[in-house]
């Protein structure tokens, strides 16, 4: 992935999800961040193992086909986005 790439794929990740906020607790166990307005998961965040699931069809998949990066760069950029924007850790 080159710098431009991840720029780009940066400045789409702020523009759709970088306003999120949690919207509900699952049995204690899960945090799910989403848009308010829609109260859709785009993020559900398993804080026991410190794991986050992503929405793969709102989040990778637009950014694979705008994009035409690689799947596990991907997914590793996403990741190391939330850690910095979000403050989450995860595996």
């Amino acid at each position: 992935m080159t710098d431009k790439e991840k720029t780009r794929i940066e400045k789409f990740l702020e523009i759709h999800f970088g306003n999120l906020e949690v919207n509900a607790t699952r049995n204690g166990k899960y945090k799910s961040l989403g848009h308010k307005d829609d109260n859709t998961t785009i993020f559900l965040i398993e804080e026991t193992n410190s794991q986050i699931f992503v929405d793969a069809k709102k989040v990778i998949d637009p950014i694979l086909s705008m994009f035409n990066t690689d799947y596990t760069e991907t997914y590793d950029f996403v990741k190391e986005w939330i850690q910095k924007r979000y403050g989450l850790e995860c595996i």
